[in-house]
């Protein structure tokens, strides 16, 4: 399926991805960006027709939609090589590091013959393991975010909740100016509607909401500390009587109230 993105229309892809579903059949899910052709009430029609589920990623955010972008890395790849067509093919027939079965062995149930020798058997119709399948890709992906997350010290964000006065701002923006309130979730994790004052209503990713935190309950006690009581040395006493006092002049404090005690000096 080839589509201009920038100049597809909501009939085009509709008709584009109806060959493809006659083909292979109508998926469970599908899962797309925001486009105007994909968020279009004829694009909703047409999943309802068809009996899947439509999921759209976070607006301006490509890495909840690491999929597809994953796709785009390996095509540009194949496509920079001397024959694109043969390094297709061979990519077909290299059985994947996260699943353990090539992309032609998922699709069709077998090996494809390729230009490297190999034994007849081996081309023999089989279809994979689906429960090893998924628990060899499930472990790949916890083991790819574990790291991912220790070397990037990512930790989960609190959630919004709504009526949450928040600001947002985009990865390619340097400060939080935009300032809005939380409507509610969306349909997919880490997702929520946020309305702005001036009445635009924005979806946007958790990591680019930041929540306005309240206004302090006694904003007086916080920025206004009661001064310090000078402390005279009349005050101080020894602590026992056959001890003399190692400082008869006046006794230093911080704003803090902290005595601050001189070192002792040497009596050369």
């Amino acid at each position: 399926m080839s589509l201009d993105a920038a100049t597809a229309t909501t009939t085009q892809v509709i008709s584009k991805l109806a060959a493809t579903f006659a083909r292979f059949g109508v998926p469970e899910e599908l899962v797309s960006d925001n486009g105007p052709q994909f968020t279009s009430a004829e694009f909703g029609r047409f999943s309802r027709e068809f009996d899947f589920v439509h999921t759209t990623s976070s607006p301006h955010y490509a890495q909840s939609n690491g999929h597809a972008e994953r796709a785009v890395q390996i095509a540009k790849g194949i496509l920079k090589q001397s024959n694109p067509l043969l390094t297709l093919m061979v990519y077909r027939s290299t059985p994947n590091a996260s699943t353990g079965f090539s992309p032609a062995e998922l699709l069709m149930g077998r090996k494809i013959r390729t230009t490297l020798p190999t034994l007849s058997t081996n081309l023999d119709p089989s279809w994979p393991d689906r429960e090893e399948m998924r628990s060899s890709d499930a472990t790949a992906k916890l083991k790819q975010a574990f790291y991912y997350n220790r070397r990037n010290g990512v930790r989960d964000l609190p959630p919004l909740d709504s009526g949450d006065r928040v600001l947002m701002k985009l990865d390619n923006e340097r400060q939080w100016t935009t300032p809005g309130t939380v409507l509610g979730n969306c349909s997919t994790p880490r997702s929520y509607a946020v309305v702005t004052p001036e009445g635009g209503c924005y979806r946007r990713n958790r990591r680019h909401v930041l929540q306005v935190p309240g206004a302090p309950t006694n904003p007086a006690a916080d920025t206004s500390p009661e001064d310090p009581t000078p402390v005279q040395s009349s005050d101080v006493t020894p602590s026992s009587a056959g001890e003399s006092p190692t400082n008869t002049g006046t006794v230093t404090v911080t704003r803090s109230g902290r005595v601050i005690k001189p070192p002792p000096k040497l009596d050369l």
